[in-house]
């Protein structure tokens, strides 16, 4: 598949998976309804990261999924690092090196990649704000990405 194909497919995916995720984000806000339009860039942000999950198992071959994703990853790092947030920051550099060193259609076109990879989502709210807090750490953020991730490996099968 393109890489068109595959935006379109984490696209379609996202309006799958919105009534989960916005199901979540109002239960970690304790079901206010209010509260949840007030969090109308969390749907947006896991709109895009959706996307992005849709684009990671092409990381690892020269492709304009990579273009796009590292082009995002680059300025969130810098970001970090010039707050401070240096565990955060190493966490992302970490992770996004693993795919350079991959074959393609190799450990990211797995479903246990689908996973692993967007850990980060999880873990960078913990370093940040030092507590584990089941409702704050990124679940929707992790969901979205993971079934982005996924509908790339359903739609790659598919050919």
């Amino acid at each position: 598949m393109t890489y068109g194909q595959h935006v379109r497919w984490g696209i379609f995916t996202y309006f799958l998976a919105f009534i989960p995720i916005t199901i979540w984000i109002s239960y970690s806000q304790n079901w206010s309804a209010i509260r949840l339009w007030d969090r109308w860039w969390e749907m947006v942000l896991c709109f895009i990261l959706c996307i992005i999950g849709s684009m990671m198992p092409d990381l690892d071959i020269k492709s304009k999924s990579k273009t796009v994703v590292y082009s995002l990853l680059i300025p969130i790092d810098l970001v970090l690092i010039l707050f401070m947030y240096y565990r955060a920051a190493a966490i992302i550099g970490f992770f996004a090196l693993i795919p350079n060193v991959l074959k393609h259609r190799g450990m990211l076109h797995s479903p246990v990649a689908a996973f692993l990879i967007p850990a980060p989502l999880l873990i960078i709210p913990i370093f940040l704000t030092g507590k584990v807090d089941y409702k704050q750490i990124g679940v929707s953020y992790y969901a979205a990405m993971v079934l982005g991730y996924l509908s790339h490996l359903i739609t790659d099968r598919k050919e």
